[in-house]
């Protein structure tokens, strides 16, 4: 672990910073989101209000470099950690700062709400973070496909077809 990092839950306070933050990556590694700072902040707003207990942040002397939001659902094996958002200041990468982060946020998930599993989405067709994970434990779900559409398009077909 980096020396002086810090680990702590997000305070209100901390909403606009972190939102920068998470633009700040989301830019850096170009996935194909168009983030800005007001879609930023939204995000992590709503998982500070929607799962507070499960929104950590790294410090490094006072600079915030990471943050690990995710919520807790109920499923038929028992509860599991969901939705995960992990991001790290790229100046700061490969220090070990995910890895605490992850430690923090899965005990946290174990101890408090007896999570039995960690279900996320990543980014498949990059190297990172995909290799990262794996090195964990996680695996790909074959049976899983992600899907994604435009709800305009999607009710437009619908009026379209009796049946679909």
């Amino acid at each position: 672990m980096i020396d002086d990092l810090s680990i702590r839950l997000v305070k209100e306070e901390d909403l606009d910073d972190l939102a920068k933050l998470y633009l700040k990556v989301y830019t850096h590694f170009d996935v194909r989101e168009k983030w800005d700072f007001d879609s930023a902040y939204k995000l992590v707003s709503y998982w500070f209000k929607r799962q507070p207990d499960l929104c950590f942040l790294s410090e490094l002397k006072g600079k915030i470099v990471g943050g690990f939001v995710a919520g807790i659902k109920p499923w038929c094996d028992g509860n599991h950690l969901v939705d995960g958002e992990m991001f790290v200041d790229p100046d700061y990468q490969k220090k070990g700062i995910g890895s605490e982060l992850s430690k923090v946020m899965y005990r946290t998930a174990l101890e408090k709400y007896d999570a039995k599993i960690f279900d996320a989405i990543t980014f498949s067709k990059k190297e990172h973070p995909l290799k990262w994970y794996k090195r964990q434990g996680f695996r790909e779900v074959k049976e899983w496909t992600i899907i994604s559409g435009d709800l305009r398009e999607i009710l437009e077909n619908l009026d379209k077809q009796k049946h679909l």
